[in-house]
């Protein structure tokens, strides 16, 4: 089209007046697209004519680029621009006719920080510098995901030292339990009573190893990635062991722990060494908010595509501004606390597909659901599969 519109014009002495009217309308076209086109770029476009003066932009480079567009066509481009840095970088670039690509700049707005990259080229025409062209772009965006990446990387450095250090504590804390025990011994072999201060200061030293090894577990459980072998597994049946397995514990606690077992439910796909630590944590939990005594009920029912499994209490209950805070790494209210336990129960359900929420009230108690997708046809079919013979 270019091409014929070129030609044409070399003939308009031979037009008469219906064809230059179509050649114009042909001109206007082709100008239009260039504009459409231009203005369809998410990157900002300035071009100028060889006195530095601003001949054309797209509606990116308005929206981007802080500008001032009265007086344009009286002033170089870097006058319009309001941004001291931008303006200097575009002025010497351009007075050198230079190429820079890349230039990164900060811009400080109301609504925050904003990074823009700009680049520079000359404008070429029949092997002549007819002008320059800029192109601005917003990298906002970009620059936070790099940021936020560079953050992740450092935190997965830091939580594999952190890991390597946990696991490297666990082998003298072997060792010093050991050696307790044998102290303990040698002090019974001497005559040496249980009531003594010395044993008394050996029974506290062993308990400090056994909190300090729990917590160095759960540290440890946090931050390694989980590794999940999922089987279909009945909801009800582990609501059922895991009340059978608090029973005698809960009775001399003065707790009445109960159960409401939906009787239809498919079953879940789900890791049940993971799935029944993480219900233990919770039903401690409960207990811990119990003690002159209460009552803890565990329900299962369906909801859609999902079984959702409630371990109640009636207790003293969370406070409201707490709640939010609940589920982050170290935040506990208990004095002996690691903060860790309900991190992990996060984690664990997460890595199945599922969701755990919290509902409290002060003096009234506090109920944790944990919803996790029931298992689907395909899925049984995969496990059916996989245990087969070749």
């Amino acid at each position: 089209m270019r091409e014929f519109i070129r030609r044409a014009l070399q003939k308009t002495s031979k037009m008469n007046g219906d064809q230059i009217q179509s050649l114009l309308s042909l001109v206007t076209e082709e100008y239009e697209l260039l504009d459409s086109v231009l203005d369809s770029l998410g990157t900002g476009v300035l071009v100028c004519d060889p006195y530095h003066i601003l001949v054309q932009n797209n509606k990116a480079a308005a929206r981007i680029l802080p500008f001032e567009y009265h007086d344009v066509q009286d002033r170089p481009v870097w006058a319009c621009i309001r941004d001291r840095d931008i303006a200097e970088f575009v002025q010497e670039t351009v007075e050198n006719e230079e190429t820079v690509t890349a230039r990164e700049f900060q811009i400080e707005e109301l609504s925050g920080s904003r990074f823009l990259s700009s680049s520079i080229m000359p404008l070429v025409r029949s092997k002549r510098v007819r002008g320059t062209i800029i192109t601005i772009e917003d990298i906002t965006k970009k620059k936070g995901e790099e940021m936020r990446h560079r953050r992740l990387e450092s935190l997965a450095s830091l939580t594999n030292l952190a890991a390597t250090v946990a696991h490297e504590i666990k082998n003298p804390l072997g060792s010093i339990s050991i050696y307790v025990q044998l102290l303990r011994k040698a002090a019974i072999a001497k005559g040496i009573e249980n009531e003594d201060p010395a044993l008394k200061y050996l029974g506290i030293i062993d308990e400090e190893i056994d909190r300090l090894n729990r917590i160095v577990v759960d540290f440890l459980f946090a931050v390694r990635p989980i590794r999940v072998e999922p089987l279909p597994m009945d909801a009800n049946a582990l609501v059922e062991s895991l009340v059978d397995f608090f029973r005698e514990e809960c009775d001399r606690a003065g707790i009445d722990i109960g159960r409401e077992l939906d009787s239809d439910l498919p079953q879940i796909w789900g890791d049940e060494r993971l799935l029944r630590q993480m219900f233990i944590n919770l039903i401690k939990n409960a207990m811990a908010a119990l003690p002159e005594g209460g009552e803890i009920a565990l329900k299962t029912r369906r909801d859609d595509d999902f079984i959702t499994i409630s371990v109640s209490d009636n207790g003293m209950g969370i406070p409201e501004e707490v709640l939010p805070k609940i589920f982050e790494p170290y935040f506990t209210t208990k004095i002996d606390g690691t903060g860790l336990g309900l991190t992990m129960a996060y984690k664990v359900v997460k890595e199945h597909g599922g969701d755990i929420r919290v509902q409290s009230e002060i003096g009234a108690g506090t109920t944790f659901s944990v919803k996790l997708p029931v298992m689907r046809r395909a899925q049984r079919m995969i496990g059916y599969e996989e245990g087969r013979e070749p």
